[in-house]
């Protein structure tokens, strides 16, 4: 008995190509023919639902924007859990996301490059919830209070190094892959006072 591939819908199939194709390239040297090839579809049918590419482009920002909503109850929930050492969790937590969405942290570098204005206030929007977190780790610190650490500074420096470590190494060694993570996981933990 043979399996049924699952069916996606339309609109989800287009989002998913689009931010391949915009990750692999970035917005401006991908076409609207590339993301309907690689959706299955024609050209035709994917603009039906995205007239234009800055259509497309937006409606990729939600889809990461809804990834991010929803990921967020299990990590605070994560942190939450743990009694002590919530700092290290939380970026444990972070760095996990990050490094199992190569595509966004591709498609944010480029989007950085070619709108830096635009994406930083699509982050901060979207990443407040997530600066809370740190917020509320850094204030149950002792250390973190006495440091007098700047949680949103801390976060874009922190993001920033994810991001880049996510976007730019390679994922196909798992080995590589997982002694990268584990650097960069000292590296933040020495980098701060809460370490």
């Amino acid at each position: 008995m043979s399996r049924k591939k699952p069916v996606h819908p339309p609109r989800e199939r287009i989002l998913t190509a689009a931010l391949a194709a915009f990750a692999a390239r970035g917005v401006g040297a991908s076409s609207i023919q590339d993301v309907a090839g690689a959706a299955g579809m024609s050209k035709q049918a994917l603009m039906h639902h995205f007239r234009t590419k800055d259509l497309l482009r937006a409606g990729v920002y939600e889809l990461l924007a809804a990834r991010l909503r929803d990921q967020l109850p299990e990590a605070a929930a994560e942190l939450v859990s743990r009694s002590h050492d919530r700092y290290r969790g939380l970026i444990e937590v972070v760095l996990r996301r990050f490094t199992a969405n190569p595509e966004l942290s591709r498609f944010l570098l480029f989007e950085l490059l070619e709108r830096p204005a635009e994406v930083r206030e699509w982050l901060r929007e979207e990443v407040a919830p997530w600066l809370g977190l740190i917020r509320g780790v850094v204030a149950q610190s002792k250390e973190g209070r006495a440091a007098g650490l700047d949680a949103e500074a801390h976060l874009a420096v922190l993001g920033a190094m994810m991001l880049s470590q996510s976007a730019l190494l390679p994922h196909t060694d798992r080995r590589w892959r997982q002694r990268t993570e584990a650097t960069t996981l000292k590296i933040m933990l020495l980098g701060s006072h809460l370490a």
